[in-house]
């Protein structure tokens, strides 16, 4: 009972995100019939001319979803891991492998920006059962709503710039 009054007033795509979420902290199966809005596809299937399924790669999975941060990719990480390779939890080592994978650059601090992810809550850090959150699944289907801000020192060189001609 408990559970359908917290499933109430949400919509049937957040009832199976809450749902999907639940199943994998729990470590039980995720319900069979999950509604996707119409005309969009699970992440994991494109279909082919032949009417095969085919699978997203990494590469195009990030083109897609366009993360700016090595925090931001690792949330699009988690979301891959889950939705593609159907691997729901995943330890902190886990997903470093998948910069090399998405041929993206190594991060200087791989645990400085895993625990930033986590921070953002995007991802539930629990040892080897670590797993994306809602909220991590909501800003990777979003695309990260904006957030994608670059950091790093050649947007701080421009902003020296920036303020070294504004102050003239």
């Amino acid at each position: 009972m408990a559970v359908m009054r917290a499933l109430e007033g949400l919509s049937p795509e957040d009832c199976a995100r809450v749902l999907g979420s639940a199943a994998a902290l729990f470590k039980v199966s995720s319900p069979a019939a999950v509604r996707l809005p119409a005309g969009e596809m699970p992440p994991d299937e494109d279909t082919a001319s032949e009417g095969r399924a085919k699978r997203r790669s990494l590469a195009e999975f990030i083109i897609e979803k366009g993360p700016a941060t090595n925090a931001q990719r690792i949330a699009v990480f988690a979301y891959y891991r889950e939705h593609v390779e159907k691997k729901s939890t995943f330890g902190r080592a886990d997903l470093q492998p998948y910069f090399a994978m998405a041929k993206a650059p190594k991060p200087g601090n791989y645990d400085r920006d895993f625990n930033a992810a986590a921070r953002e809550g995007w991802i539930h850090e629990d040892g080897e059962s670590s797993y994306l959150t809602v909220t991590g699944e909501s800003v990777v289907n979003a695309g990260f709503g904006g957030k994608a801000k670059p950091r790093g020192r050649a947007v701080a060189k421009k902003d020296r710039k920036l303020k070294a001609a504004t102050s003239k």
